[in-house]
C-alpha cells in the first residue's frame, strides 16, 4: 500500500503544478487600464482611458476590442506594453455620443 500512495498523489501534483504554472502565465492578468484626467476628454467630461503593463519584468502583446455604449465597434488594436514603461492612452471613456471602453481580447508574453 505504501507503494500506491504516491503513485495516487502524483497527478494531483502534477495537477497542482500545472495551474500554478498557468496562473502565472497569463499575461492578462498583468493588463491594467488606467484613467487620467487630459484636457481633450474633460471637454467631454470624460477621462484619458490608457493601458498599461504590470509585470515587473516581461513584455505583453495585447489585443483590445473597443466597444461604444456597450455595442462592440469592430474596432481591434494591438498593443505591445513593456514593464515599467508609461500607459499607452487608448481614447477618451466618453464620445460625443456615448460611453467607450475597451476590452482585453488576448493578452501574451512577447518574450
Amino acid at each position: 500500500m505504501k507503494r500506491l500512495l504516491p503513485a495516487l498523489l502524483l497527478p494531483g501534483l502534477l495537477l497542482i503544478a500545472a495551474a500554478h504554472a498557468s496562473a502565472e502565465d497569463d499575461a492578462a492578468k498583468y493588463v491594467a487600464f488606467v484613467e487620467e484626467h487630459a484636457a481633450t476628454c474633460v471637454l467631454r467630461n470624460a477621462t484619458q482611458i490608457q493601458v498599461r503593463s504590470t509585470h515587473p519584468t516581461r513584455k505583453i502583446k495585447v489585443w483590445l476590442d473597443r466597444y461604444h455604449m456597450d455595442v462592440g465597434t469592430g474596432d481591434r488594436s494591438r498593443s505591445e506594453l513593456a514593464p515599467g514603461a508609461e500607459p499607452e492612452p487608448l481614447g477618451c471613456s466618453r464620445s460625443a455620443t456615448g460611453k467607450q471602453e475597451w476590452r482585453i481580447v488576448r493578452a501574451i508574453f512577447a518574450d
